[in-house]
C-alpha cells in the first residue's frame, strides 16, 4: 500500500497523484478518465476504462480423456458460478459425443449460457446475461416463492400419496437450482468487480446475505423433494389423526420459512426474532409425534420419521435466515 499527500489547488480543488507503475500497467496517460466510486465505508475505489455493468472473464476446460461426464458437469458448473463469461471446452482430438452431450445439457441447466461455436475439438460457451438485468433480491424472492409452494405441495402427499403434484415438486427443484447458481455467480462477479455493485444498485453486504440465504433456500427445496419422493412410496397412511397433526406441523414449518425470507428482505428484526422462537418451539413439538411414528409398522414409520426430520430442518434453515436478518439489522442501527 502507498500513501499519497493531498494537495489543494485553486482554493477549492483537492488533488492526489496516482502511482506511476499502476498507471502504466492499466494504460492510463494524460487525458485518460478514471472511474471513482465510494464504498459503504467511505473508501474510494479507482478503476480504469468505461464503467460497465459487465466484465469479461475467460475460462478454458481442457479434456484429457480421463474425465467422466459427472466430472465435466462439475467443472462447467464451477466455471459458471465463479463468474466465467466466455468458456472454451477443448480437446487434443475430437470431443467424445457423450461429453459433448454433457456440455449441451449444461446449457439447459443454467440460465443465460449458449453455445456460440462448436467444432470437433472445441465448444465455445458464452454467458449472455447482463448483471444489470438480474436482481439478486428478485432472484431470492422468486427462489423462495417456488420453494414455499414445493413444501406446501409435498405435504399433499400425506393425505394423497398418489397426487400428481408430487411429481411437479421434483421438477420444480431444477428451477430453484438454476436461480441458486445464478445468484452465486452474480455474487462472485460483484466480489471480483466492486464497481459492478453500483450498477446493480446493491451493497456487497446485502449481496452476501442473499447468497448465503439462497443456499439455505436451496436446502429447503431439497427437503421438499425428498418428502415428495418418500411419500410416493406409499398408497396411503393408516392413522388419519397422526397424519393431520404432521400436516399441521408441516404448514407451521412452511410459515417459519416464508417469514424468515420476508424478515430478511424487509429487514424486520421483530419478525426475525419470532421466526427463531417459532423454530425452537416447533422442534420441541415434533418430538411427541416422532414417538408415535416409531410405534407404526416399519415401512410407514421410516417414511413419516423422515418427513418429521425434514420439517425440523426446514424450520432450522428458517431460523438461520432469521439470524442473518438480526446480524445485519444490528450492524446498521
Amino acid at each position: 500500500m502507498e500513501t499519497r499527500k493531498v494537495q489543494l489547488s485553486g482554493g477549492s480543488t483537492y488533488i492526489v497523484s496516482i502511482p506511476k507503475k499502476w498507471a502504466r500497467k492499466v494504460g492510463i496517460s494524460s487525458g485518460s478518465s478514471l472511474n471513482i466510486m465510494e464504498d459503504r465505508n467511505g473508501n474510494l475505489i479507482l478503476s480504469p476504462g468505461p464503467l460497465t455493468s459487465r466484465e469479461s472473464v475467460d475460462g478454458e476446460i481442457k479434456l484429457t480423456g480421463k474425465e467422466g461426464p459427472d466430472a465435466i458437469m462439475r467443472r462447467l458448473v464451477g466455471a459458471y458460478v465463479s463468474g466465467v463469461t466466455s468458456l472454451v471446452v477443448t480437446s487434443n482430438g475430437s470431443i467424445p459425443p457423450e461429453l459433448a452431450r454433457v456440455v449441451r445439457e449444461f446449457t439447459r441447466l443454467v440460465m443465460g449460457v449458449e453455445i456460440v461455436e462448436e467444432r470437433k475439438d472445441l465448444i465455445r460457451l458464452q454467458d449472455l446475461i447482463d448483471p444489470a438485468d438480474f436482481s439478486l433480491r428478485t432472484g431470492l424472492k422468486r427462489m423462495a416463492y417456488i420453494t414455499e409452494k414445493m413444501v406446501e405441495d409435498s405435504l399433499i402427499g400425506l393425505k394423497d400419496p398418489g397426487n400428481m403434484m408430487l411429481d411437479d415438486v421434483v421438477l420444480r427443484d431444477m428451477e430453484v437450482d438454476r436461480i441458486n447458481w445464478l445468484i452465486h455467480k452474480e455474487y462472485n462477479m460483484l466480489s471480483m468487480y466492486p464497481r459492478m455493485s453500483e450498477k446493480a444498485n446493491i451493497s456487497t453486504e446485502d449481496a452476501l446475505n442473499y447468497m448465503i440465504s439462497s443456499r439455505l433456500v436451496e436446502r429447503v427445496a431439497d427437503h421438499a423433494v425428498s418428502m415428495a419422493r418418500y411419500m410416493q412410496m406409499r398408497e396411503s397412511f393408516e392413522d388419519p389423526s397422526l397424519i393431520n397433526a404432521i400436516h399441521r406441523e408441516g404448514m407451521k414449518a412452511k410459515k417459519i420459512f416464508t417469514d424468515s425470507v420476508v424478515s430478511l428482505l424487509s429487514r424486520e428484526m421483530d419478525l426475525a426474532d419470532r421466526v427463531i422462537d417459532d423454530a425452537r418451539e416447533q422442534s420441541s413439538s415434533l418430538q411427541p409425534l416422532m414417538k408415535k411414528v416409531f410405534k407404526l409398522p416399519s415401512d410407514e414409520a421410516v417414511i413419516l420419521a423422515y418427513v418429521l426430520n425434514s420439517l425440523e430442518r426446514i424450520g432450522a434453515y428458517g431460523a438461520d435466515i432469521g439470524k442473518i436478518t438480526l446480524n445485519t439489522y444490528v450492524r446498521r442501527t
